[in-house]
């Protein structure tokens, strides 16, 4: 075996670590940036530790190699390391570091080293390694230009786009619904201008947080997108814990009851609020982009991992510690997780083990964990808590018009998913049956309609989605439970002046229920519904009104009182109700529009 050939490079940046550690660390825009091809990428589970086997072309040649799971130290340094199946070199180990400069800017410093299969090979393999560590040096001034000028950064090789006549009719169809047109024109002018890699998977959250915009708004949106043409709707199942998607499925009535992760090495069963989320996509017709996977891993994919590290068989592996105090969690692949507290006191070194409990460490020490395993692993430490940007299904789904306009998203009859926390609300219009028997069948039906008109539209106003009608009743959710209750006060208010207008309104009002808890999402009828106690209880809420009533727990009552969303005078009454199937009474509150 011929002696590795080692070339380095240092490039001296104007900005700061952070933002060249956010940039730099995105591997698939990087590599997409310096010219690399895309990748053919297939799982292996071998003992060594690799999880990828990848085949792209490379100088000439076609290169096939495993790859190790990435490792890091947050904003310090990152390796890759690849093992060659093809190709002239045995192995190639690649390490960016990352270092503030006294006064100012970064200095990040590239290392490359490549290991020839056989000696002759030396000399070309030397000639490749020096042009690869020169196209990553240019690469990291053109992005610390641009993002010291706070300028858009280098597009690596975009393809104009072919038409723009399916833009165009799309951004006409959008600005012809009730999505503000500014946002329109941002939207689709994000969609002429962006690199394929920021179009392949559109998140609406985390572009609305880039732009400075609310999130809700830019989903909204980008689902009336999907319906003008621009987009593609995406469902991504999510790992609980690296958090990247293991699976893309085109509708809710393709996803599983149960997902595995590869890298991770552990199967999960979903739930909304975790592992579903939308993504978009443009439609072909509209732009063709370069959808070619560039990589499998980097920090940027997994923002939440403070540090990763190879742990060999029955090896350890060495992590520093946060300097922020606060809960984390070292997770070893195949699913073995151990809390871990840093705070200002305790051991500044600990060796961890999986299983022997929680560890506390002090802040910027050091973490050993020690593998009781035949096969090679990777560690990771990780925030416990952290910021999602993920729209899931559970927000997508209470999304105003969702199950109007996707009818088709549902799921498969014998699934649920799990959602921890719904706000659900039920109307119901008094004296309804009597009205059939006093005015007749057709304005009776007149009035329960117009007074749908009336409740739905206040629904949709305060951020809910209707879930469905069962006769004159609403049943309706929100994420917010503060707006399932604002909106229920402005219905009663809204519903004396319809009560004083339209013929035979008089005889009737509206008694309401608003409760908040985990339920199920299902496949009910071929649309979306809910199930289990947290509907019970919301319905029950709703028996116990009166007419021209609002029926909620007493804690709701003053959570809403505090934030300004309900008049401590409309609170009537506060009392213990016994409901039917629930088995522990529950303190509630009876409101009225004062």
């Amino acid at each position: 075996m011929a002696a590795a050939v080692v070339v380095e490079r240092e490039v001296e940046c104007k900005s700061s670590v952070a933002d060249l550690w956010r940039v730099l660390t995105d591997t698939s825009y990087l590599n997409r940036l310096t010219g690399e091809a895309p990748r053919q990428i297939s799982t292996i589970a071998g003992e060594d530790g690799a999880r990828y086997n990848i085949k792209t072309k490379a100088g000439g040649f076609t290169v096939e190699w495993e790859e190790w799971p990435f490792e890091w130290v947050h904003q310090q340094r990152f390796r890759v390391f690849r093992k060659f199946k093809a190709g002239p070199v045995a192995s190639v180990d690649t390490i960016l570091t990352f270092a503030a400069r006294d006064g100012g800017g970064a200095r990040v410093g590239i290392k490359l080293e490549l290991l020839p299969k056989i000696g002759w090979l030396a000399w070309m393999v030397r000639f490749g390694t020096r042009r690869a560590a020169d196209a990553l040096v240019l690469s990291v001034r053109a992005v610390d230009e641009a993002l010291a000028l706070r300028a858009p950064l280098p597009v690596p090789a975009k393809k104009a786009p072919d038409s723009l006549s399916g833009l165009e009719r799309a951004r006409k169809e959008l600005k012809g619904k009730v999505a503000p047109a500014e946002l329109v024109d941002r939207l689709c002018d994000f969609v002429r201008d962006a690199r394929d890699e920021e179009l392949a998977r559109i998140r609406p959250y985390a572009l609305a947080d880039a732009w400075g915009i609310d999130r809700r708004a830019l989903l909204t949106i980008c689902l009336q997108a999907v319906r003008a043409g621009l987009f593609e709707l995406r469902w991504e199942v999510i790992c609980p814990s690296c958090r990247v998607g293991a699976e893309v499925v085109g509708s809710l009535s393709a996803v599983k009851e149960h997902a595995q992760c590869h890298l991770c090495e552990i199967a999960f069963g979903l739930d909304t609020d975790e592992a579903l989320e939308a993504t978009f996509a443009p439609t072909p017709s509209v732009r063709k982009i370069d959808v070619g996977q560039y990589c499998v891993g980097g920090p940027a994919r997994t923002p939440h991992v403070l540090t990763q590290a190879l742990l060999p068989a029955h090896g350890k592996a060495t992590l520093a510690a946060p300097v922020e105090p606060g809960r984390y969690r070292l997770f070893i692949r195949g699913g073995e997780a151990i809390p871990l507290e840093v705070g200002s006191e305790g051991d500044s070194a600990i060796t961890a083990h999986a299983g022997n409990g929680a560890c506390r460490v002090r802040a910027g020490g050091s973490v050993t964990v020690e593998s009781a395993h035949t096969d090679d692993r990777h560690v990771k430490l990780e925030r416990v808590t952290h910021e999602t940007q993920a729209a899931t299904a559970r927000e997508v789904s209470l999304v105003p018009g969702f199950r109007r306009d996707f009818s088709s998203e549902v799921l498969r009859p014998d699934l649920a998913l799990k959602v921890s926390s719904v706000t659900l609300f039920f109307s119901d219009l008094t004296a309804s049956t009597q009205l059939y028997a006093d005015i007749g069948d057709a304005a009776a039906l007149r009035l329960v309609h117009d007074h749908f008109d009336v409740v739905l539209g206040i629904v949709e106003r305060h951020g809910g989605t209707l879930v469905k009608t069962i006769g004159d009743a609403v049943m309706a959710a929100f994420v917010d439970d503060l707006a399932a209750v604002a909106a229920s006060l402005e219905m009663l208010h809204a519903f004396e002046k319809f009560r004083a207008e339209v013929p035979n309104g008089a005889r009737t009002h509206l008694k309401l229920g608003v409760f908040r808890g985990p339920s199920y999402l299902v496949n009910a009828n071929g649309v979306l519904d809910y199930f289990g106690q947290t509907v019970n209880i919301a319905a029950r809420l709703q028996a116990q009104a009166a007419s021209g009533e609002l029926v909620i727990e007493s804690t709701l009552a003053d959570l809403a009182v505090e934030a300004g969303a309900l008049p401590a005078a409309s609170v009537r009454e506060r009392y213990r109700a016994s409901l039917k199937g629930v088995p522990q009474p529950i303190d509630v509150a009876r409101v009225v529009a004062a």
